[in-house]
């Protein structure tokens, strides 16, 4: 028997019963959903498999796709499938669509989940940028009750969360575009699909008056998690899309972003990329 096969498979029928089984040290399991990133990290070696997993894929609450006000609430288990395909979502949450629509593989897409993919805390995750531009929330839930968190605090580091032992990703709340503004999602990495980025990012904003009213954009592989570019955007606020804004804004967020080296990139060269992101990002934006 392998080590994978001694883990204990929870299956609860309900997210009370779910939260019930969290609450308790010896009962509670790591969540599973899709599975598309914890199972290879088990077979792998990676990760060790725990002695529980809780099977939280089939739960019906986590499941919810819907329109509140101005708020588009997306459940921890609907998949990037469903993602890259809901009205709702392709209108009101373009990049987050995108973004969905070339994780992995037809497969994986039809088995990753959202709150995989942000529970799983990796600065490579594809989705994280497009929730950070939209000022998105995560909602996690306990036995203890409810709490909504920014994703920006959420995310804590590389592979950690603001996330206690006995709390479940349960939804995601996410501003909807707001009238007049665009915004967009792109990655770089060795082909288009089934590739870990070297650099991706995700960008909202809008332009009044000739001059940019509202921007927001968020990379990913640049750093332990995914993150905004605050000192960019506080800059371009005012200003004029021009060939001066375009080398600046390029140049700053090539300064902001903290990338290390790996068997995917250099260093060097997902500082560059990442400037170039920012600049196609703006001239997107200028021809809206």
């Amino acid at each position: 028997m392998n080590a994978l096969e001694q883990t204990i498979l929870l299956e609860p029928a309900t997210l009370a019963e779910a939260l019930q089984l969290q609450a308790d040290e010896a009962t509670r399991g790591l969540p599973l959903a899709g599975g598309t990133d914890l199972m290879v990290q088990w077979e792998s070696g990676v990760r060790p498999p725990p002695p529980r997993a809780l099977n939280i894929k089939s739960l019906p609450e986590l499941r919810e796709l819907q329109l509140d006000n101005s708020t588009l609430v997306i459940g921890a288990g609907v998949t990037h499938a469903t993602l890259r395909r809901a009205p709702l979502v392709c209108e009101h949450a373009p990049s987050l669509a995108h973004a969905a629509a070339e994780i992995g593989g037809a497969q994986i897409q039809a088995l990753g989940t959202i709150g995989g993919s942000i529970g799983n805390a990796s600065p490579a995750g594809d989705l994280a940028p497009s929730l950070l531009v939209a000022d998105a929330e995560v909602e996690l839930a306990s036995v203890r009750g409810a709490r909504r968190v920014p994703v920006a605090s959420f995310l804590l580091g590389y592979r950690k969360l603001d996330l206690a032992p006995d709390e479940l990703i349960v939804r995601f709340h996410i501003p909807v575009l707001p009238p007049g503004a665009r915004e967009g999602w792109r990655k770089l990495g060795p082909r288009a699909a089934q590739a870990i980025s070297k650099v991706m990012g995700s960008y909202r904003g809008r332009i009044e008056n000739g001059r940019i009213a509202q921007f927001a954009v968020a990379l990913g592989s640049v750093a332990p998690t995914a993150i905004r570019l605050r000192g960019v955007e506080q800059w371009l606020i005012g200003r004029a899309i021009d060939s001066d804004t375009l080398a600046g804004a390029e140049q700053r967020a090539a300064d902001e972003v903290h990338p290390i080296a790996d068997i995917r990139s250099t260093a060097e060269y997902r500082r560059w990329v990442s400037g170039r992101l920012v600049r196609s990002f703006l001239e997107q934006l200028a021809t809206s």
